[in-house]
């Protein structure tokens, strides 16, 4: 049985893709098979963040239609990482369990599931949390970010999902000791939701859908490791030098 897990945000814009792209990467690296949904129905970007759009060619959408099974749909990303990507359109007809009646026919195959979400509070994370059975809120250091996660964590808790987790994102211990950021402690005040990981800003994941390249000391890659063995139920520590 997989694990399954949805990456949410109230707001946009605050690198949820790109941590649902690391986490799967990352989680293949280890040998665990990994499927990335991508539930942004008519906005997705995963197939363009991985570099895999000229070879998408069925979705989602089309294994609920039947219109081509699961295998014909996933596209492989290497050997232990597929990805099925969004519909080009939002589905008029499409029930609301219909993410969770796919992966119910093919979940054994994997190891990790992670629904990347879109963003916002609409029908399409509530499809995407029927079909989880966790959850990772991406959130800024910001006022208008930090609102957004709080509201994201009781819609997702509503929806059946009681394991959430916070992850930080693009933080940086300058701004935050300016005033031009939150402070870590401050967001979990404001959102009440257990840290998972702070991810430090770093300019190489920002362009990766461009450049598909990260260095292998980046910040942010190490940070990104550690809380992939943090999902994997590992006792590793939350941050290094990033908030001393």
């Amino acid at each position: 049985m997989a694990n399954k897990i949805v990456t949410a945000s109230g707001k946009g814009g605050v690198g949820k893709s790109t941590t649902a792209a690391a986490l799967g990467m990352i989680l293949s690296e280890k040998g665990l098979n990994t499927l990335l949904v991508d539930c942004d129905a008519g906005l997705g970007s995963m197939d363009v963040l991985l570099g895999k759009a000229e070879e998408t060619a069925f979705n989602w959408l089309d294994v609920y239609n039947k219109s081509c099974p699961f295998d014909g749909a996933a596209i492989k990303i290497n050997d232990r990482l597929s990805l099925l990507s969004a519909p080009e359109k939002k589905p008029e007809n499409a029930d609301e369990n219909c993410l969770k009646d796919i992966i119910s026919e093919i979940e054994d195959k994997f190891d990790y599931i992670i629904f990347d979400a879109p963003a916002g509070i609409g029908a399409g994370l509530k499809r995407a949390a029927i079909a989880a059975e966790k959850a990772v809120i991406i959130a800024t250091a910001d006022e208008v970010s930090v609102r957004g996660a709080e509201k994201t964590d009781e819609i997702l808790r509503n929806a059946g999902i009681n394991e959430t987790r916070l992850l930080i994102n693009r933080y940086s211990v300058k701004d935050a000791k300016k005033g031009k950021l939150l402070g870590i402690d401050e967001v979990i005040d404001k959102t009440y939701v257990r840290l998972l990981g702070v991810i430090p800003e770093d300019k190489e994941i920002s362009s990766f859908s461009v450049t598909r390249r990260v260095s292998k000391n980046s910040k942010s890659l190490s940070a990104f490791r550690r809380v992939a063995e943090r999902i994997q139920g590992k006792n590793t520590k939350l941050t290094l030098s990033l908030i001393k």
